[in-house]
């Protein structure tokens, strides 16, 4: 998997330099015109590396945002996930106890039916 990825940053390093070096030179100027103001006669490479590097600020931003709201909604999801664990640890406990309880009044009421049915009261 290393491999990939290191061959994928190599040809994405070799695209960017091979673009540099062809767009780099006197006949690729262009005028920039933003809404406060406007340049003229600037290199593309120039153009071209503002612009990336205003994509990966956005990007950043963006990633870092939901990077945020992911991690607080998981901390919710695990509080949420350890309250019911201990919802089933207790349920799970419940019907021992009570299972417990119920036998036990099982037997006292076999007792008593046998002993009235010894007695013959039955």
């Amino acid at each position: 998997m290393w491999i990939i990825r290191a061959t994928l940053a190599l040809l994405v390093i070799v695209c960017v330099v091979a673009f540099a070096f062809y767009n780099i030179g006197p006949g690729n100027e262009v005028d920039v015109n933003l809404i406060y103001v406007s340049y003229t006669g600037v290199p593309m490479i120039t153009v071209v590396f503002w612009a990336f590097v205003g994509g990966m600020i956005v990007s950043l931003s963006l990633f870092i945002s939901v990077y945020i709201r992911l991690s607080v909604q998981l901390r919710s999801m695990r509080k949420r996930v350890r309250a019911l664990e201990s919802e089933v640890t207790v349920l799970r406990n419940r019907p021992i106890e009570e299972s417990a309880d119920l036998l036990a009044g099982v037997d006292e009421s076999q007792r008593k039916i046998k002993s009235s049915f010894d007695q013959g009261t039955l």
